[in-house]
């Protein structure tokens, strides 16, 4: 008996058609849902049982060609809906090791801080004072810089590339919400964590910039121990809880 049929490793090959199926599968139950069809809607109209429709949106199933096409005209989507997005060769089976996510961080936490007000970068540094995790804050004023510094930070600044990037969106000249956006579509940074840092959060704002691909806001506070309770839990998740893409 196999090492899989017992429950042990399956083998690159075996693991990647799983990805496979289990992503055409996600693919089927979003577009689904989009379309407010239940499973047993959905099996009725292919023909075949609801536990089949269940198998095939869990990836324990595959589903063949014609069965693709098939789905592809009940909801209406051309076939290669279902393989946009898809991981790549390489990606499939390119798992991180636990310790890399469980670890402790023994190198400094790596902070842009993109803020053009001086009493607001003080305001931040006597926040960040209080925590205990090591952190390096590299402080730029204005969006042009941040640009420039993100695209030549080893060659002409001697610096790593920024851990995370905490982004006032008062900005002059460019704002920080057009930051952002080039940040999220350069490819060299757009897996980059934007958390944004704002006097006042409007409702028209935070969508803008979580669809945007920020992570998060931070309000600022002149209450400083809030604030600086703030910084300490956003430094400590971003240190210790996560695994950050350039670890």
């Amino acid at each position: 008996m196999s090492q899989a049929a017992i429950g042990g490793d399956l083998s690159p090959h075996v693991k990647k058609q799983k990805m496979v199926y289990s992503y055409i599968g996600q693919r089927i139950k979003e577009r689904r849902k989009l379309l407010k069809m239940n499973q047993t809607q959905l099996a009725q109209m292919m023909g075949f049982s609801y536990q089949q429709m269940q198998k095939y949106e869990n990836g324990s199933s595959e589903v063949s060609v014609s069965k693709l096409l098939q789905f592809a005209k009940i909801l209406n989507v051309p076939p290669e809906y279902f393989y946009e997005g898809a991981p790549t060769e390489d990606e499939i089976g390119d798992t991180i090791d636990s310790n890399i996510i469980q670890r402790t961080r023994t190198d400094p936490l790596n902070i842009l801080l993109v803020e053009d007000n001086p009493g607001d970068v003080i305001l931040f540094k006597k926040a960040m004072s209080s925590s205990s995790e090591p952190v390096n804050v590299h402080v730029i004023h204005d969006a042009e810089m941040v640009q420039d510094f993100l695209r030549n930070h080893t060659e002409k600044y001697g610096k790593p590339a920024p851990d995370i990037v905490l982004l006032d969106l008062s900005l002059p000249k460019i704002t920080g919400m057009q930051l952002l956006k080039y940040i999220k579509k350069n490819p060299q940074t757009m897996d980059t964590p934007v958390i944004v840092l704002t006097n006042s959060i409007h409702k028209k704002e935070l969508r803008e910039a979580y669809s945007g691909g920020a992570s998060g806001f931070i309000q600022k506070s002149v209450e400083l121990d809030e604030y600086s309770s703030a910084i300490d839990i956003t430094i400590k998740y971003w240190a210790n809880v996560v695994a950050l893409p350039h670890m």
